[in-house]
């Protein structure tokens, strides 16, 4: 099920695997460790400083997404996505942010904030400015450049999320993060690669490890430009949904949930016994394209 002819092996580099795996290899440098941290987002911290000061620069690198193929990006502190931000509700983030490239760049949040912090201004090449946001609603909520065109920039590389955490934090699980995010490496303004955490194929190759029968949190991201709908679906399990974790009720019980663009839903979910759980979008050219992936329960 190709309806955009992107599978093609001479549309563009890599190479293709097994159905089961996706469309293209992660980049042969990285190991099942790296896949695995950037699965794992930082650790609630009940006793954190309510003010956090924190540096984010925006450079222009060359990023490998895929096995042979490399792309000029634009990242958040050297990464896409971003670096993952967490706080508690009512912390105050003071937001150093630096422009190191030749294109005009900021930084906005969704969430709740003060509008002259809303970081919708472009900040010019070699320019700097300080955000200051507060963080909430409890939940956890994207951020990206906002620079016109939007989609242009997210889709290089810029986009990234931010944990709000109640008081006291939420109850004891397992903690995973998945971005889907889609690259554009032609940049023909039409999504040709599609990634969890940046790597296409990363998590078909080198599965993300859960415990059996322990509780299990997702916070899950969708960053796709170029399609106006994607979704998340787990094989052989269901789970509760939290959208936007703003809520400490669950919305549905299912095994997939869709996402238009920027949305988000916590999910929380057990696996109850070991094996390989697959899951991907349920947009088969997402998947084919670099976006299935399996959980390992152990």
């Amino acid at each position: 099920d190709d309806p955009r002819g992107l599978l093609s092996a001479d549309t563009l580099p890599g190479q293709l695997i097994d159905v089961y795996g996706g469309a293209f290899d992660p980049p042969p440098s990285l190991t099942a460790d790296d896949l695995e941290a950037l699965a794992t987002p930082p650790p609630f911290e009940p006793e954190a400083p309510t003010v956090r000061d924190i540096e984010m620069r925006v450079t222009a690198e060359q990023v490998e997404i895929a096995n042979g193929l490399s792309y000029e990006a634009w990242l958040y502190n050297g990464t896409a996505p971003g670096p993952t931000l967490r706080a508690n509700e009512g912390d105050l983030l003071r937001i150093h942010f630096r422009n190191l490239t030749g294109k005009n760049h900021n930084l906005h949040f969704h969430g709740r904030h003060s509008v002259a912090h809303d970081g919708w201004q472009p900040i010019p090449p070699g320019g700097e400015t300080t955000y200051e946001i507060e963080a909430g609603p409890v939940g956890f909520h994207p951020y990206h450049c906002h620079v016109a065109p939007i989609g242009h920039h997210i889709g290089k590389g810029l986009y990234g999320m931010l944990i709000v955490d109640p008081p006291g934090g939420r109850p004891e699980a397992h903690e995973r993060q998945l971005i889907l995010s889609s690259w554009d490496p032609r940049e023909t303004g039409r999504p040709e690669l599609f990634t969890w955490n940046g790597i296409a194929g990363g998590y078909g190759k080198f599965p993300i490890k859960v415990p059996v029968g322990e509780p299990v949190r997702l916070y899950v991201l969708n960053m796709v430009e170029g399609e106006p709908i994607a979704s998340f679906h787990v094989h052989a399990e269901t789970f509760d949904v939290f959208p936007a974790g703003t809520s400490d009720v669950p919305s549905m019980h299912n095994d997939i949930v869709a996402f238009t663009q920027t949305e988000r839903a916590i999910l929380e979910l057990t696996f109850p016994e070991k094996g390989r759980y697959m899951f991907h979008p349920h947009q088969s050219w997402m998947a084919d394209r670099g976006a299935m992936g399996w959980f390992t329960a152990v």
